[in-house]
């Protein structure tokens, strides 16, 4: 059984309890007091020793006091501007400028002021300057720049700057006083640069370079502007300095986009067709316009269909074209023209059923076009609808008498079908419409001469020589035309022509033979072929056609003399051996002529007419 413990006893114990915790209470007050002035002697020690002793120690990084400096707070003009270490703050002339704080890694910032080489920088603590107070001058076109540092005593804790110079205004300003065109453009340069998303200071300084021709730079600054300002006007002078500067791709590209801002205003739209057509070739256009199809509005699209039409039509991809002009079309197009180019395509591809089909649509817009009729005429043909071909052209012809391709086309349909005589009646119309077309005249001379109208042929072939002295083929069937009319001499002369233009064609040569000997001109005979031996001696027809003619002459000596010529360029040439023998018999050279046969018989030992004159020779030499 527990004790009971006294009462006295626990006040006792409780007392002494009490004066314990008192006591304890009253050292750790002590204590207390004793940390914190321990602690502000340290503080004291510590900005003493950073303030007067160098260089710093372990001490000063553990102390709380400015090592790194954070940034510098200004008040420019009223506004404040927070510049962070080695940041910079740009500064007009006109600017009014204070420090307003000073952050560093530091509790306190006791003792911190600026230095600088270039100006008295720590006068920023004090209160507001002037940046004129410290640059009285400046004027300078190149910015001026300091550097600013920030001391913590005689230390160093970190550094920012200060850039000095002139705001876009002021170069813009400086622009418009100046005189000459080169310190205009190099003003706004400068304004440029500063204010690169200023619209006006950039169209001021593309215009300034177009005025002086310099049409790269323009574009490029323009393109600055565009990005910023992509108006109607501005895309306008983009479009042209891309062009002056032959950037064609990129001239194109922006007509696009002013296609895209002009709405209901086609005129961009014009001038992009026009400047495409004039800068690519219809392969190139054809490919830039397939490949930017969907760049265009949709409204543009029907008539860019129109234009590939064309451009296939002129490269020859004919079903191509018919494929952009159906579009073309199907998009609302009411442009007759795209018929009249679908039964052109059509008819390139041997459609003949659909370009008469596109044509008459054509014709039924437009009824009085002439080139639409002529290959309506000619589809007609193809088809073999001669009576419907004939027809259009005779109606072509009513309504455009003048119309020298329709009586052309006619007379073609006439000829093709033999009927000569409808034919030769078209063909005096087309000489009266063309006179002077020695083609025409040609072609009515050969209809005449096959139509064995022989003066009507000669009249045409004669107005030929008229336009063209030198025409050979006319000659040709003129001489034709006097044969045919028993006119030898006439015939003769016109071959004698012949010779002088073609002397080296040697079948006209044989034609004048036939002539004179026709004629009995054999002296005539002698002279020409003489004048032609004497001009081509190698020529063995030629002097055989004289040696013909010296025996027609009863001169057979000259004639033995052609012939021996003869034999000796082609001695084994049978008809002049056998021919010269022939002659020398006829003067009596008997063994001249057997000598000669004998040469024949060795080469054609069963020639009938030398076995027989030579056996004739022999018998006459024995009986003799």
């Amino acid at each position: 059984m527990r004790r009971k413990i006294p009462i006295r006893r626990l006040e006792q114990e409780r007392l002494a309890a009490l004066q314990a915790r008192e006591r304890r209470r009253r050292m750790s007050s002590k204590v207390k007091w004793a940390v914190l002035l321990l602690l502000l002697v340290a503080v004291i020690a510590g900005v003493t020793y950073g303030v007067f002793f160098t260089p710093y120690t372990a001490l000063r990084n553990m102390l709380p006091v400015p090592n790194k400096l954070i940034s510098v707070v200004f008040i420019v003009n009223g506004v404040s501007h927070s510049v962070p270490a080695e940041g910079t703050l740009v500064v007009h002339p006109d600017d009014v400028v204070s420090v307003d704080d000073i952050h560093t890694d530091g509790k306190f910032n006791w003792g911190l002021r600026l230095t600088s080489e270039q100006f008295s920088a720590n006068d920023l603590l004090e209160g507001r300057r002037d940046i004129k107070e410290f640059w009285p001058d400046f004027e300078s076109e190149d910015p001026l720049k300091v550097v600013v540092d920030v001391m913590a005593g005689s230390q160093s804790i970190g550094r920012f700057n200060m850039v000095v110079r002139l705001r876009a205004r002021d170069w813009v300003k400086k622009a418009q006083e100046a005189e000459s065109p080169e310190a205009k453009v190099r003003y706004y340069e400068r304004a440029a640069r500063l204010a690169s998303h200023n619209a006006l200071i950039l169209t001021n300084l593309a215009q300034l370079y177009a005025e002086q021709d310099q049409w790269a730079r323009a574009a490029a600054t323009y393109e600055k502007v565009a990005a910023t300002s992509n108006t109607i006007p501005i895309l306008q002078k983009l479009v042209e300095a891309y062009q002056k500067a032959g950037k064609t791709n990129q001239a194109l590209a922006t007509y696009i986009k002013l296609i895209q801002k002009s709405g209901t205003d086609k005129e961009p739209f014009y001038g992009f067709i026009s400047y495409l057509n004039a800068k690519k070739n219809p392969t190139q256009a054809a490919s830039f316009l397939s490949t930017n199809l969907k760049s265009f509005p949709q409204t543009y699209r029907p008539e860019i269909h129109t234009y590939l039409g064309t451009l296939y039509g002129q490269q020859g991809e004919w079903t191509k074209a018919i494929n952009s002009y159906k579009r073309a079309l199907a998009g609302g197009v009411a442009n007759p023209l795209i018929h009249l180019n679908l039964g052109e395509a059509y008819s390139r591809i041997g459609n003949y059923r659909q370009a008469e089909k596109s044509l008459l649509t054509y014709l039924n817009m437009k009824p009085k076009d002439v080139d639409a009729r002529l290959r309506l005429a000619a589809v007609y043909r193809k088809r073999n609808k001669n009576k419907d071909a004939i027809s259009t052209l005779k109606e072509l012809i009513k309504d455009n008498p003048r119309s020298l391709k329709a009586h052309l086309a006619l007379v073609d349909i006439y000829e093709k079908l033999n009927r000569d005589k409808e034919a030769a009646a078209v063909y005096e119309a087309i000489a009266k419409l063309s006179p002077d077309n020695k083609v025409v005249h040609y072609n009515q001379g050969v209809l005449y001469y096959e139509m064995k109208q022989f003066d009507r042929a000669a009249k045409a072939f004669s107005q030929v020589l008229k336009l063209d002295k030198k025409d050979v083929d006319a000659r040709e069937y003129l001489v034709e035309v006097y044969r045919k009319k028993k006119k030898p001499r006439q015939a003769l002369i016109v071959l004698k022509e012949l010779i002088t233009l073609r002397p080296d064609h040697w079948p006209y040569y044989a034609e004048a033979f036939e002539l004179y000997d026709q004629l009995k001109a054999y002296e005539e005979m002698t002279k020409t072929f003489a004048s032609a031996v004497g001009k081509a001696p190698e020529q063995p027809e030629l002097r055989y056609f004289l040696g013909i003619s010296y025996e027609k002459r009863n001169l057979l000596v000259e004639a033995i003399h052609q012939f021996e010529a003869l034999v000796k360029m082609a001695p084994k040439n049978i008809d002049y051996l056998v021919h010269l023998a022939g002659l020398y018999e006829q003067i009596g050279k008997t063994e001249n002529a057997l000598k000669t046969y004998q040469k024949v018989l060795d080469l054609d030992p069963e020639n009938p007419e030398a076995q027989e004159n030579y056996l004739r020779l022999k018998m006459q030499e024995i009986g003799g």
